[in-house]
C-alpha cells in the first residue's frame, strides 16, 4: 500500500513540473532606429503570462520592461497582442505589439509595434515599426 502511495505521489509531482509552456521573443528590424525586444512565456493550457521582460530604446531614451508593466496580453489562435505601460525618463509611454502567425513559417511571425504617450491614443503614435517574433 505504501509503495502505491509513493508511486502516485511521484507521478503527481512529475506531471505538475512538466506543465507545457510556450514562449515568444520579438524584436524590431535590424535597420529600425527603435530597438524593441520583448520576451515572454505562457502556459499552453490557459491564457496569461508566466513571465515577461524586455528592453526598449528610442530617441535616446531607454526602458527596461518587466511583467508588472504588462497591462494586457492575448495569445491564442495565431495572434499575440501585448500592451505595456512604462516610464522612460520623466515621461510615461505605452507600447503595443501585435503579431500574427505566418502560415508559411510556423516559427517566425511578423508583426508591428507602436509607442505612444501614456494616454494610449492610437492616432498620436510617437514611433511605429515592424517586429519579427520567434514563437515556440
Amino acid at each position: 500500500m505504501r509503495r502505491a502511495f509513493l508511486v502516485l505521489a511521484a507521478s503527481l509531482l512529475l506531471s505538475a513540473s512538466a506543465q507545457a509552456a510556450g514562449g515568444f521573443s520579438c524584436q524590431s528590424e535590424e535597420n529600425d532606429p527603435v530597438k524593441v525586444l520583448v520576451e515572454g512565456a505562457t502556459p499552453r493550457s490557459e491564457p496569461g503570462l508566466l513571465n515577461f521582460g524586455g528592453n526598449l530604446g528610442f530617441d535616446g531614451k531607454k526602458a527596461e520592461l518587466k511583467k508588472s508593466d504588462v497591462k494586457s496580453f492575448f495569445g491564442a489562435n495565431g495572434v499575440i497582442r501585448v500592451r505595456v505601460s512604462f516610464r522612460a525618463g520623466e515621461e510615461a509611454y505605452a507600447l503595443r505589439v501585435d503579431v500574427k502567425r505566418n502560415p508559411k513559417d510556423e516559427d517566425d511571425w511578423p508583426g508591428t509595434y507602436e509607442i505612444s504617450a501614456a494616454s494610449g491614443d492610437k492616432d498620436k503614435a510617437i514611433k511605429r515599426g515592424k517586429v519579427t517574433c520567434f514563437v515556440e
